[in-house]
């Protein structure tokens, strides 16, 4: 089923819904100036050179300078003048990550590191270049000068833009708010019965698959557990929803229910790489292990749900 996009570039606030056939699969919400630094362009100061990490200590303006990994026969030398992108955000006790960009020379004049050179874009057109033409069935926006800003941030999608006030979206802001509510717990209630568990950590997020009143117990039954297999098999599919949705990256672990069955693994594999086609964002899964542990890899893009909701409540 293509996808359904809702954007509306209000002046207090910039939000977009993607729905996938009735389902939230993706919120933003932002006001102006209020996201972070990835994807800005900055003239930066070389402030430092670590040869052990074969890179350098950039000053862009922000608390920390930014890290930009070096070629091997770099040239550069503290002092030196450099346009660069921030390509990550700051985590934890670590700097921005930076990539050299080819400035022209207009773009330049007259500045002085450390200095803006473009903004970084917001949520909503990160989102929106992100996404999968092909997918997408319709965007639309909320006031008719919107579908000038949605062209103009991703072409290949003009013909999708339609004007559609937000009084009239056919998914409307009670629908979104309860799938958001949803997600911002930890638990996730499963159509089979049994649930999921999100744990996230500083390092990675556990996905945690039980088994609930479904009855399939660890260990019980003797050989394959079948209603193991479907509690299995719904988390499959929701987990890349869930993933999308509460904008969760980095390495995910997924404790699946043990399955002793070599094929029955790999079926409940092969059902969440056909899932996880909702999600750009996420760029491996592994295999299943003995334990019923799946690792997957997605790509971290801007704060988690819970970060951009909590914001949208404190005003």
């Amino acid at each position: 089923m293509a996808d359904q996009v809702f954007i509306s570039l209000g002046p207090d606030r910039a939000e977009l819904f993607r729905w996938s056939t009735d389902r939230l699969v993706q919120a933003t919400t932002e006001r102006e100036g209020e996201g972070g630094p990835a994807g800005g362009i900055h003239l930066g100061r070389v402030v430092k050179l670590d040869r052990t990490l074969n890179a350098a200590f950039v000053e862009i303006g922000l608390a920390r300078p930014g890290l930009l990994p070096l070629k091997k026969h770099d040239s550069l030398s503290e002092g030196d003048a450099i346009a660069v992108q921030v390509r990550r955000d700051s985590r934890e006790d670590k700097g921005v990550r930076l990539a050299r960009f080819n400035a022209k020379p207009n773009l330049l004049a007259d500045k002085h590191p450390p200095a803006l050179l473009i903004p970084p874009p917001m949520l909503w057109q990160t989102a929106l270049r992100a996404l999968v033409p092909e997918r997408v069935d319709a965007i639309h926006c909320d006031r008719r000068g919107d579908g000038e800003k949605i062209i103009a941030t991703a072409p290949e999608l003009a013909k999708k833009v339609q004007h559609t006030p937000r009084r009239n979206w056919e998914m409307n802001d009670a629908a979104a708010n309860e799938e958001i509510a949803a997600a911002l717990q930890e638990e996730v209630p499963l159509s089979s019965g049994g649930s999921l568990l999100f744990e996230p950590v500083r390092t990675l997020c556990a996905i945690d698959v039980n088994s609930g009143d479904a009855g399939a117990r660890r260990g019980e039954g003797g050989g394959i557990n079948e209603t193991a297999l479907a509690v299995n098999l719904a988390a499959a599919r929701e987990i890349p929803i869930q993933l999308a949705l509460r904008n969760i990256g980095g390495v995910i672990v997924i404790d699946f229910i043990d399955i002793e069955h070599r094929g029955k693994r790999d079926q409940v594999v092969e059902a969440l790489r056909e899932a996880v086609i909702v999600d750009p964002a996420i760029d491996w899964v592994g295999n299943m292990s003995r334990l019923g542990l799946v690792e997957l890899k997605r790509r971290r893009s801007g704060p988690t749900l819970a970060e951009m909701w909590l914001k949208r409540t404190q005003g």
